[in-house]
């Protein structure tokens, strides 16, 4: 009898249908890159205009209530970001895996998002102060990395 070699994680996802599906489609992985790019600057759009207003500018704007649409609008698009992200993943798991600026993407992305939880649990939509100021500017930094990083996994 002839041994069955051990399956990985990696080989079970590279053989899903729907990933087998995207990597054959013309079309599959360019619509993903576009619904992943258009959540991802609905989702920046919002963190800038949110944090911008942190920093002080429009300050007839109330915060609270644009950070309260903001999250709600940032949410939904994280989710499809997250959504066609994996999908995109899918693609090519190994590949991106072994990518140096994917990897620095999805760190940054955690760096981000744990900033983005300290914000809010600290209510700093309520009390924009100097450490409110100071994760905004970390949150905009932040997320640049990763519009970076994301720009230069194809080139690395």
């Amino acid at each position: 009898m002839v041994p069955v070699p051990s399956r990985t994680a990696i080989d079970l996802l590279h053989n899903l249908p729907i990933a087998a599906a995207i990597r054959e489609s013309a079309w599959a992985f360019p619509l993903l890159e576009i619904v992943h790019i258009a959540a991802f600057a609905a989702m920046i759009g919002t963190v800038l205009t949110v944090e911008m207003r942190t920093l002080g500018l429009q300050r007839a704007i109330p915060l609270l209530e644009l950070g309260r649409l903001g999250v709600k609008i940032a949410l939904v698009a994280f989710a499809v970001i997250v959504l066609s992200g994996s999908l995109l993943l899918l693609s090519d798991l190994e590949g991106y895996i072994a990518n140096r600026a994917f990897v620095v993407k999805l760190g940054l992305i955690t760096l981000a998002a744990i900033n983005m939880v300290v914000f809010h649990l600290r209510n700093s939509l309520a009390r924009p102060d100097a450490i409110a100021r100071a994760q905004a500017v970390l949150s905009l930094t932040l997320w640049l990395g990763v519009i970076s990083a994301g720009r230069l996994i194809a080139y690395i």
